[in-house]
């Protein structure tokens, strides 16, 4: 994360001020600036980072990365803690042992 947070680096980097995002989010200036504040201490819900993010023509896009104690990968959680892994990859060999199907086959 930037030191300052993602909404002022947006921001910034997209060239607006609060007062113009603040505008388009339909709040007062300070209100939007209280979101950067609250984003830079870590006390910023996902709403209002949504709301920021829309106001500024973003997408928010949320998510948790595990640490490498965890898994190395996302494939390394599933394969240790979904119990559905193992039969999406039995299906997953299978299929590439039948081989591609051609669309014109009728067989």
């Amino acid at each position: 994360m930037p030191v300052r947070g993602w909404l002022r680096a947006i921001r910034e980097a997209i060239g607006l001020t609060q007062g113009q995002v603040a505008a388009r989010a339909s709040v007062r200036r300070q209100s939007y600036a209280q979101l950067e504040t609250a984003e830079e201490r870590g006390a910023i819900s996902v709403a209002s980072l949504r709301r920021a993010a829309g106001a500024m023509d973003c997408e928010l896009v949320y998510f948790i990365v595990p640490r490498e104690s965890v898994a190395r990968t996302y494939v390394g959680l599933a394969q240790a803690h979904d119990p559905q892994f193992r039969h999406q990859r039995a299906t997953e060999h299978s299929m590439a042992l039948e081989g591609p199907v051609a669309r014109d086959d009728p067989h």
